[in-house]
């Protein structure tokens, strides 16, 4: 009988996210999820070219009364292109900081909002799975 011992390294999730709201006038707000990157990792950029094969950044927030989206996320932060040479395939990258803002508008008694962040975390030679964050902000007026 033989015996096989396999080692595996888990590699901790490399990006690390803080959420939070500022009150702009009226009912309308930002609402911010921060993604601070360990070195020499990225994320993708929501939106990515043709014959993208990784995860791009998707930002889900929950239905809810009380809570309705201006427009889509935007992102601030530096957006690097990188091209796998290999398939001549252009990604739309963040490394370091990307803060994802989201304008709404809350009515009046609104309480929280919650949602979750898809992505995948990547160095230019591997990536690990594609994750999926919950995330609940409280609204305090």
């Amino acid at each position: 009988m033989t015996s096989y011992s396999a080692r595996a390294q888990i590699q901790n999730d490399p990006s690390h996210w803080a959420y939070g709201i500022k009150k702009l006038t009226g009912n309308r707000y930002e609402v911010h999820l921060q993604c601070t990157l360990d070195e020499e990792w990225h994320i993708y950029a929501q939106k990515q070219g043709p014959g993208f094969i990784g995860t791009a950044t998707k930002i889900i927030f929950n239905k809810q009364p009380g809570l309705t989206l201006i427009g889509r996320p935007l992102e601030k932060g530096k957006k690097d292109t990188y091209v796998v040479k290999e398939v001549d395939i252009k990604n739309y990258e963040y490394s370091g900081r990307v803060d994802f803002v989201q304008l709404v508008s809350i009515k009046p008694g609104t309480k929280e909002i919650k949602g979750k962040v898809i992505y995948q975390t990547c160095t230019h030679e591997h990536c690990l799975p594609q994750t999926s964050l919950d995330f609940t902000i409280p609204i305090t007026n």
